[in-house]
């Protein structure tokens, strides 16, 4: 069993965990390194554990736990991920970006773009022409009769130049820990402030992300290099008690780890311009 030294360094802060946590998301970065250098062929849970020496259970299970989706399912994520880069940035028409990432059926793309981008790619490619021409304003994605969560996000100090003035934050509840789909409830807002965000049944967790505020239209439909926060899973008895009274959740956004599921769902592009 071969476990070759990738060279990242596992932060002391965000990734200081148990030791089990710590194996799976080892193996979990050799795993997406090599989803992401080969996604444009047909691969196979068992060719991605016969080359980690895995057995296909242990990886997919591991996995699993660290990323928050099953391998396969990332390559599927990774796969439009790229796309996104294809249509927006490179002008790709949907059939070619469809056949340059790997899949064989335009079909089959397009039914899996709308799932997890959020809308169909021709869409994404028209949404990059008009958001080049406008600055989103405050939206929000509500849900009534919900109840409520406030939102503080941190951003550490060392990240805050990064940022420049008034950047896009972007706080939102999904049924899942990774960003795939559209939010059951969400916000945008420019700048780094608290968000009063309902939980809705079915999306317990709360996903967080940041943009420069001068970032093009590429970066806001497809970002690269994104600050994000750790997902959150909210307690199942948020906003139930006697007293009614709003919980208050802190989330601190960081770079993306590189085992971490790309941002998927393209969110300036839910909100029509």
């Amino acid at each position: 069993m071969h476990h070759e030294d990738s060279g990242f360094a596992f932060p002391s802060g965000r990734a200081a965990q148990s030791p089990r946590a710590l194996a799976a998301q080892r193996l979990a970065l050799r795993a997406t390194a090599f989803l992401r250098e080969h996604y444009r062929e047909p691969i196979t849970i068992h060719d991605l554990a016969d080359h980690l020496s895995y057995s296909p259970s242990h990886l997919t299970r591991c996995f699993t736990a660290a990323v928050g989706v099953s391998p396969i399912r990332y390559l599927s994520s990774w796969r439009l991920h790229e796309a996104k880069h294809l249509l927006i940035s490179e002008g790709l028409d949907v059939a070619e970006a469809c056949y340059e990432v790997g899949y064989t059926s335009v079909g089959t793309f397009s039914r899996r773009f709308v799932r997890d981008v959020g809308l169909p790619p021709a869409a994404l490619r028209r949404s990059a022409h008009w958001l080049a021409e406008v600055s989103l304003p405050p939206v929000s994605l509500l849900a009534p009769d919900a109840p409520r969560v406030l939102v503080r996000v941190v951003v550490p100090p060392a990240l805050r130049a990064r940022l420049g003035e008034a950047p896009y934050q972007w706080v939102g509840t999904f049924p899942t820990p990774v960003p795939c789909g559209p939010p059951h409830t969400g916000a945008l807002r420019r700048g780094v402030v608290e968000v009063c965000l309902p939980v809705p049944a079915g999306a317990p967790w709360l996903l967080a992300t940041l943009t420069p505020g001068g970032a093009d239209a590429a970066e806001q439909l497809a970002p690269q290099a994104s600050l994000v926060a750790r997902p959150h899973r909210l307690r199942a008895d948020v906003g139930q008690g006697e007293e009614e009274r709003e919980e208050v959740v802190t989330v601190e956004v960081g770079p993306a780890l590189p085992w971490d599921h790309p941002m998927l769902v393209a969110l300036p592009a839910l909100w029509p311009g």
